[in-house]
């Protein structure tokens, strides 16, 4: 059971209660939309790298795991498991997203980027190595993109294993992502 109650949607905001309703019912978007003004920035900020970003949507979930589960977080790693399935990544290549490095299901990028997560989640900054071969991979702006998913996770992680934010009693069957960028956008209007 979370540590807060999520909150009633008739007490939010209205802009907070129609951007709640568009997104799936994940508990974590239940319990952000209670965080006051940090909410809709912050799915601002989430839709920015999810569906805008530099990153493949692939190699952005493969790190997206790989904290999940170096942070022990069983929610993260449970729904971003759900969304690699639903971007159609293998079975074999979602479970490799917790091997050892490098794992041969991975390119030479993938293995740089997990690598580079690999050690931000370890301590603040990555060694030169590590750095020089994703920067090599990735290029200058999706580095930069890669460090900040990184670090945009360790935070969801903890945030959800601080809070204690339950797992759905029923699986979510849409990514998640093309309503993210839709209730997202309606706030821009």
């Amino acid at each position: 059971m979370a540590r807060l109650p999520y909150p009633d949607p008739a007490s939010l905001a209205e802009t907070d209660r129609a951007l709640l309703e568009s997104l799936p019912p994940l508990n974590i978007f239940r319990m952000l939309a209670g965080a006051g003004p940090i909410f809709q920035p912050f799915m601002n900020l989430l839709n920015a790298y999810l569906n805008e970003g530099l990153l493949e949507p692939e190699l952005r979930e493969l790190v997206i795991l790989r904290i999940g589960h170096k942070c022990g977080s069983a929610y993260e790693v449970h729904q971003h498991e759900r969304v690699s399935r639903l971007l159609g990544m293998s079975a074999e290549r979602i479970a490799a997203a917790n091997a050892s490095l490098p794992a041969p299901l991975f390119s030479e990028a993938e293995n740089a980027a997990l690598a580079l997560a690999d050690e931000l989640t370890e301590r603040p900054k990555a060694s030169a190595e590590t750095f020089a071969a994703t920067r090599q991979h990735l290029g200058d702006a999706a580095t930069q993109e890669l460090v900040l998913v990184a670090g945009i996770y360790l935070l969801v992680c903890r945030y959800l294993e601080t809070l204690e934010i339950d797992l759905e009693e029923e699986e979510i069957p849409v990514s998640g992502l093309e309503e993210i960028r839709t209730g997202v956008s309606a706030l821009r209007k």
